[in-house]
């Protein structure tokens, strides 16, 4: 990419810059957690905060304090990560012949009769769809801040590969909008209340994003780790078929080059090109190392598999309707002539047990049980998609799990309200609000803000993702002139 020209109305240094310098000590120490910093959020809190601001400094200390906390969570860990460089594209290459030699192991077994690994059902898959959101929904988003160097010729890879996970501006290949379409099109959208295990992995990725400056090297590493088409991943696609899901989020980029990966490594070498002693090599080998560790905390795609349980998961969407069954079923009681049944309210466990030996689960022939006509009568059927099968998958299987509901436990069942999440279109950046008197140094940080984790899914985003991919393609001849603004009201 070439320099770009400054206009009269940039202000050169306005954007802190990453150029790397000889003394790479400077680098190494800014790790060090600040003494001020306050006590991190709980996880999920974190991630929403992450996800709406992109300025808070409160939110943006308790993120540095929660990396400081995963990278000394990390360092104890093992790690297969080359430490020769030299040597990284070939470890690459046998991970990616690996995948693909494991893959068609899976496919042999399968078609030879074998079950099915990962799902034993739709509402299994659903949850699936709905626990990987909180990573999903920021993909990408470690890579976020490369996008102010834009000046910078050797970020623009990391820049590109941003902007490849925003589809280059195109809706029908960004990240986002393609998972988002995914969980509307099975219902799962209601992923914000989940527990804070499932928001590990995003909320590193947004904290990364918001602090490249900070944490440059461990980046290089997190992209290193970052197998885009895994096995558990082409497992997961083959199977989500199998229960009715289209898997083409999953697969989109199969056929495509680790092109993020290959970006860091380059980047990498330039980082320690700078280092003037070995010792300094090995500070910044060893934090690129923990960055690489990071993927191996929170739940990975077989943790998020191996966490469902259809008993609990029944029990969660039965919690909201348990009074209303209880009454249905003490007037039925009554209408059939049995009183003094109980005297307090049932256990939720123990009624249902009890509305299983009545024969409320079994379906007529119709294929409805008596709970869903009961429930569907009270306007309390759960809302389509991943509760409602829920309840299908536990009423088929209801004489193997009605026997184990006296043992169930429902003490962390108590329903989570789901923090305001504000939607992409409350977004408060809009390209109508800028001013065109503005200068080039004001335009890009707008259209910065606008590609944003928060934003780059929205109409707008995605026309700021295609206006930076001009930038960085055609360098100082497209923009010197202001042709972004001219590319945004449609005159080029």
């Amino acid at each position: 990419m070439k320099e770009v020209t400054l206009g009269r109305g940039m202000i050169p240094g306005v954007v802190p810059s990453l150029a790397f310098r000889r003394d790479v000590s400077s680098i190494v120490a800014k790790r060090n957690p600040s003494p001020s910093i306050r006590a991190s959020f709980p996880v999920r809190d974190l991630f929403h905060a992450l996800a709406r601001s992109a300025g808070d400094s409160d939110t943006h200390h308790a993120a540095r304090k929660f990396l400081d906390e995963r990278l000394v969570e990390v360092a104890h860990l093992e790690s297969d990560l080359p430490h020769d460089i030299a040597a990284l594209p070939q470890w690459l290459e046998e991970r990616c012949a690996r995948v693909r030699s494991d893959y068609r192991a899976y496919l042999a077994d399968r078609h030879a009769g074998q079950q099915a690994r990962y799902f034993s059902c739709r509402a299994h898959a659903l949850h699936f769809l709905q626990s990987m959101a909180p990573s999903r929904m920021v993909e990408g988003a470690w890579l976020y801040g490369f996008l102010k160097h834009w000046r910078e010729a050797r970020f623009a890879p990391m820049c590109r590969v941003y902007l490849r996970n925003l589809g280059d501006g195109d809706p029908g290949c960004n990240q986002v909008s393609l998972y988002q379409k995914l969980l509307d099109r099975n219902g799962c959208a209601d992923w914000h209340g989940l527990d804070d295990q499932y928001y590990v992995q995003g909320a590193i990725r947004l904290a990364l994003g918001h602090h490249v400056d900070h944490y440059l090297p461990e980046i290089i590493g997190f992209n290193l780790g970052y197998d885009q088409v895994s096995l558990p991943m082409l497992i997961a696609a083959y199977e989500l078929s199998e229960q009715g899901v289209l898997p083409h989020y999953f697969t989109l980029h199969v056929t495509e080059d680790d092109a993020g990966a290959t970006s860091a490594m380059k980047l990498l070498g330039s980082l320690l090109d700078t280092a003037d002693s070995a010792k300094a090599r090995e500070m910044l080998l060893h934090r690129v190392n923990n960055g690489y560790k990071l993927h191996r905390l929170g739940l990975d795609i077989p943790g998020i598999v191996a966490s469902f349980d259809l008993q609990k998961a029944f029990l969660a969407v039965m919690q909201p309707c348990a009074a209303y069954l209880e009454r249905v079923y003490r007037i039925d009681c009554m209408e059939r002539g049995i009183r003094g049944r109980w005297t307090d309210s049932l256990p939720l466990p123990l009624l249902l047990q009890q509305l299983c030996n009545e024969g409320w689960m079994h379906p007529d022939e119709k294929g409805k049980t008596r709970l869903w006509q009961v429930l569907e009568r009270g306007n309390l059927l759960p809302a389509p998609g991943y509760p409602q099968q829920v309840v299908v998958n536990w009423s088929a299987r209801s004489d193997e799990y009605g026997k184990r509901l006296p043992h169930s436990d429902v003490a962390d069942l108590v329903p989570v309200s789901p923090p305001p999440v504000r939607r992409p279109e409350e977004a408060e950046e809009h390209w109508a609000d800028f001013n065109e008197s503005g200068s080039q140094a004001d335009l890009m940080e707008h259209m910065i803000r606008l590609l944003s984790p928060l934003a780059h899914h929205t109409q707008e985003g995605l026309k700021a993702a295609r206006i930076y991919k001009s930038i960085l393609e055609k360098g100082s001849e497209l923009y010197s002139q202001h042709s972004a603004l001219f590319l945004w009201h449609g005159r080029v």
